[in-house]
């Protein structure tokens, strides 16, 4: 059995390192009817894909369990080479997509970060985060930040 590494900082690579997490490719422009994005998809990203990302968006552990619906044991496991599946590499892109579209709404990160994480009205008191487990919520989110973005506050 794999022990979980928990990474220096240091040994992370820099987000330039990382052509398809952080890529253009994958912001809010995209195209919705690129086959890059499919393939991408299904050649499936690395876990420690998902730690630079997850660092990004100052995302614990325990966020991801209920993002990709994972035991936190389970990724505690995870090697950082550990190539992740198509559906779990969908999210790992939509993930992406809604950072920069958050970004490009709050013009800084670490404000889409805390707005990830405070209660929403328009989502019931809920949190931004707590809808990132199905594609609906994510379809919520983007609705919600264009919104923020042309000025129309629920």
């Amino acid at each position: 059995m794999q022990k979980f590494i928990d990474l220096p900082s240091d040994s992370i690579a820099s987000e330039p390192a990382v052509p398809y997490i952080l890529s253009p490719i994958y912001n809010a422009e995209w195209s919705q009817s690129s086959l890059k994005v499919v393939h991408d998809a299904r050649n499936g990203f690395t876990f420690g894909d998902l730690l630079i990302l997850s660092k990004v968006l100052n995302l614990s552990l325990s966020d991801l369990t209920v993002i990709f619906n994972l035991s936190l044991r389970t990724l505690q496991r995870y090697d950082v080479a550990h190539k992740m599946d198509a559906d779990a590499s969908s999210k790992i892109i939509q993930l992406s997509i809604l950072k920069e579209k958050g970004l490009s709404v709050f013009g800084d990160q670490s404000s889409f970060n805390e707005w990830l994480k405070q209660p929403v009205p328009e989502l019931e008191n809920a949190t931004p985060l707590s809808m990132l487990d199905t594609p609906f919520g994510y379809q919520i989110l983007f609705q919600i930040l264009g919104r923020m973005e042309h000025g129309i506050f629920a």
